[in-house]
């Protein structure tokens, strides 16, 4: 009689709401006409503001007797101040000297200084309610209306402006960034004198070696930039920091207004740079002179000038048609958002939107979004930011925007060849030109098969941002458009880094470089090993989590801009000087709309392996090694080089520390788990079955302190407690020879799509039914309902191939779901359980499972 199998053994599920149905979130030209002495001056009778308050303050100060009351208050003051500083009389001679000259001093000082702050104002909050202005709306009235208001204060706009007009720099550096993957540049230290004419020093304040420029098929055209609104022509001399200004044939500074021209004119005149014209006219009549000859306009800017043209239609339809096809366009200025905008970013407060819009109109300057709005209707955005300037902090606080645009339609074609390992050739999938729009607004091939109904439309043209076969969309190299409603839900991303041990998955996993795969993005440390490892066809990155992807950009951006010493002090060491400025002049190009945005407001770290959730963690973990004085021990645990060693100082001087039952007591609650660990209730629930918290942390560190040397092997637990890698102990792609693999192999990158989406949203929309090799669920079926467990894992059966495999963990040694996967055809085994003697399956050691589902 055959003997009766034994009873498989399952984990069961708690009863507590998944994550998906919890709805999961994640917080941690015309001249000026002549002056003419019969000046026409304003009646009397036209200073209605005056007469009004006179007519409400005289009866009020006559009634209530104020007047007498007020000179007796002042003589009173007067004799107080003579009775309290009558001590200055008997001090002596040489003090009273100083005194007197040090206000002196200060008086000359608040003269010369302070002085362009008192023109500023006078010229922008007084004298426009003492002068007439101009009523029309032509092309001549326009111009004396901003004559008159800039014509007392032009000697020191660029003093006054530099607080008020904030992101400048940073359109200009954004802008710089996107010409180099066109446009050749030199720099001060290999550049040789041309046609541009003579110059003063370049100087170049670039963390990294300039980027050479990507497409070269044309060295020789002859390209120029037009600032329209230029003013002083400050932008310019900006400028030359990022893209020297010798490399334009020519420079174009557009502005209507005689008195800020005339100091731009000065300003060029001192600089030596012959290159540049000063044009005062009307920007909406502008064309490229014909002493110029043949030119391509490849960048246009405005800075602060978009509001204050009342006509801005005609202008922006007429630089659309100036601008070159490979060209860029940028533009900062104020803004006030819309009662609704699509974009959470750009949303402003009822208040904010009523108060600026009133107040700058005041001077003419018109925020309405509709602006912003045309802008983005008649070009393709590039890159924007919406920031707020802390004008006088914490009171004054001004929203504007940046943004980057180009000529819609101005494909990649087959001529243009990529320069240099850094960028590589891009590779268009014939299926990634077009796309389909589902009513939810998810994103999908043309050639996925679906029941539901689809929209065919080109993409970009709901959001008008470029796709990756733009000229100048490597932004969108890699991440896939997706719905921003997501956005408010996340503050930051759970890890910064990966916390799966890619060795064991590349070990079951025995992927070929034809392979094509999904897996859960987490810190994007495990793709990039992939990638480094074998190098597969495809794989989508997918997470529900924006902040997630953020960080996958970030990194792909790195390898694709970055020289490996910037690259290793930036995710090796966890910190790098100037970072912003790098985000700017370097990573920008490479990275989406929304993942720039996202680092601009979340860049200002000390050090990147302590952001996000995990950051938390390791922040706490941190504090006790100070608190309890380990940070010793901890060293010399990290650095022992024999595991023995290692072993002794975790039992004897850390162990008790970090596994001590108060710490785990304190710990063990809902908002550390999820906020610092990302461990959501029903997972937490599983590791109660199988135990206690405490002995769940003991049989994870224990073994993984007593088998895998932290110094040269285990890179996981030496970040955690050093806050940096070792350059021989690291993820594969932070190695040097890993880093060189992915540079000059830029085609390992092209294999990645990142989704921001569920799993279940990205199988059914994204792939073909039998495409894929393998999917890597990590742990994420803890987290499910069943409803929900069952629903991903009937897409994640019809998705993969006969023979391909789906791998997660768990926290428990049997999960529940195991059971749904055999009903609907999988052949499941484990490859790892952390049980009786085994209790080491990996260098991180944190799961109690690994399991493998084959699809039969």
């Amino acid at each position: 009689m055959a003997p009766t199998a034994a009873p498989k053994k399952y984990t069961p599920r708690a009863q507590v709401a998944g994550a998906k149905s919890a709805q999961v979130t994640v917080k941690a030209g015309a001249p000026l006409r002549q002056k003419t002495s019969e000046k026409k001056r304003r009646s009397l009778l036209e200073y209605k503001r005056f007469y009004f308050f006179s007519a409400l303050v005289i009866p009020l100060f006559a009634l209530s007797d104020l007047l007498p009351r007020v000179a007796r208050y002042f003589g009173f003051v007067t004799d107080s101040f003579k009775e309290r500083f009558a001590f200055i009389t008997y001090l002596p001679a040489t003090l009273q000297i100083a005194a007197l000259a040090s206000l002196i001093t200060a008086g000359y000082f608040f003269h010369k200084v302070g002085k362009p702050y008192l023109v500023f104002a006078w010229n922008c909050f007084i004298k426009p309610f003492l002068t007439r202005k101009p009523d029309g709306i032509d092309s001549n009235e326009h111009q004396l209306r901003l004559e008159q208001f800039y014509q007392g204060q032009a000697d020191v706009y660029d003093v006054t402006r530099r607080r008020l007009l904030r992101g400048r720099n940073t359109m200009l550096k954004l802008c710089a960034a996107q010409l180099r993957q066109y446009y050749p540049v030199r720099f001060a230290d290999n550049f040789e004198p041309g046609k541009a004419g003579e110059t003063v020093n370049d100087p170049s304040f670039l963390p990294s070696p300039p980027l050479s420029p990507s497409f070269l098929t044309n060295t020789d055209t002859r390209y120029a930039w037009v600032d329209i609104g230029g003013g002083t022509g400050e932008n310019v001399e900006r400028m030359n920091q990022f893209f020297p200004i010798r490399n334009f044939d020519r420079v174009y500074v557009v502005d209507i207004t005689p008195s800020l021209c005339e100091v731009a004119r000065k300003r060029f005149e001192r600089l030596g740079w012959t290159n540049v014209r000063v044009l005062c006219m009307d920007a909406e009549k502008f064309e490229v002179p014909k002493d110029d000859g043949d030119l391509e306009i490849a960048l246009i800017t405005m800075s602060y000038s978009l509001s204050m043209i009342e006509q801005f239609y005609g202008i922006v339809d007429q630089l659309s048609t100036v601008l070159s096809p490979n060209g860029i366009f940028g533009v900062a200025d104020f803004y006030v958002s819309s009662k609704r905008s699509s974009d959470p970013h750009r949303q402003l407060s009822w208040f904010m939107r009523w108060f600026w819009s009133i107040w700058f109109d005041l001077d003419n300057i018109y925020l309405h979004p509709c602006r912003r709005d045309y802008l983005e209707y008649k070009f393709a955005t590039v890159k924007t930011l919406s920031g707020k300037n802390h004008f006088v902090k914490p009171v004054v606080t001004i929203p504007y925007y940046v943004w980057i645009g180009a000529q819609k339609g101005s494909i990649l074609g087959d001529g243009f060849a990529l320069d240099g390992p850094a960028v590589g050739s891009v590779e268009v999938d014939e299926n990634d030109e077009t796309r389909s729009v589902d009513s939810d607004g998810e994103d999908r091939d043309d050639n996925v098969v679906d029941n539901k109904a689809f929209q065919e439309v080109e993409f970009g043209a709901k959001n008008n941002i470029v796709d990756s076969a733009h000229v100048h969309g490597q932004g969108m190299r890699w991440r896939q458009p997706f719905d921003t409603k997501l956005i408010p839900r996340f503050s930051t991303y759970i890890y910064a880094f990966a916390w799966e041990d890619p060795r064991v998955d590349l070990e079951f996993m025995q992927m070929k470089p034809t392979d094509k795969m999904l897996t859960i993005t987490s810190g994007g440390c495990n793709i990039l090993e992939y990638l480094v490892k074998v190098g597969p066809a495809r794989v989508h990155a997918v997470d529900l989590n924006p902040c997630q992807n953020n960080m996958l950009e970030l990194k792909l951006a790195g390898i694709s801009s970055m020289e490996y010493q910037d690259f290793w002090r930036l995710f090796g060491e966890g910190q790098i000087p100037s970072f912003q400025t790098l985000l700017d002049t370097h990573l920008s190009p490479y990275l989406s709309p929304h993942a720039y945005q996202w680092w601009v407001a979340n860049g200002n770290f000390k050090n990147l392996h302590k952001t996000g959730c995990s950051g938390l963690a390791i922040r706490v973990f941190d504090f006790v090694i100070k608190v309890r004085g380990l940070r010793g021990a901890v060293d010399r645990m990290c650095n022992a080089s024999t595991l023995a060693e290692q072993n002794k100082i975790w039992l004897e001087e850390i162990r008790p520390h970090f596994l001590s039952k108060w710490l785990i007591r304190i710990l063990n609650n809902e908002r550390f788990l999820w906020g610092a660990l990302g461990v959501p209730p029903a997972q937490m629930q599983m590791i109660y079955e199988e135990g206690s918290a405490y002995d769940y942390a003991a049989n994870t560190f224990d073994p993984a302190i007593e088998h895998s040397l932290l110094r040269d092997d285990n890179y996981f637990y030496y970040l955690c407690l050093m806050l940096k890698y070792r350059p021989n102990n690291c993820p594969a792609y932070l190695s040097e020879a890993g880093f060189k693999i992915l540079k000059e192999n830029p085609e390992r990158l092209n294999a990645i799509k990142i989704h921001t989406d569920t799993i279940i949203n990205v199988l059914t929309n994204q792939v073909e039914d039998a495409e894929l090799d393998h999917i890597i669920l990590m742990d994420h079926l803890d987290w499910f309902a069943h409803e929900d467990a069952e629903a991903e894992l009937k897409m994640v059966h019809q998705k993969l191939k006969v023979g391909g495999r789906a791998y997660w963990r768990s926290a428990g040694k049997y999960p529940w779901y195991n059971e749904i996967l055999e009903k609907l055809g999988f052949e499941v085994f484990p490859l790892q359980i952390r049980e009786d003697k085994k209790m080491y399956i990996d260098r991180v050691n944190m799961y109690a499972s690994f399991w493998c589902g084959r699809k039969l």
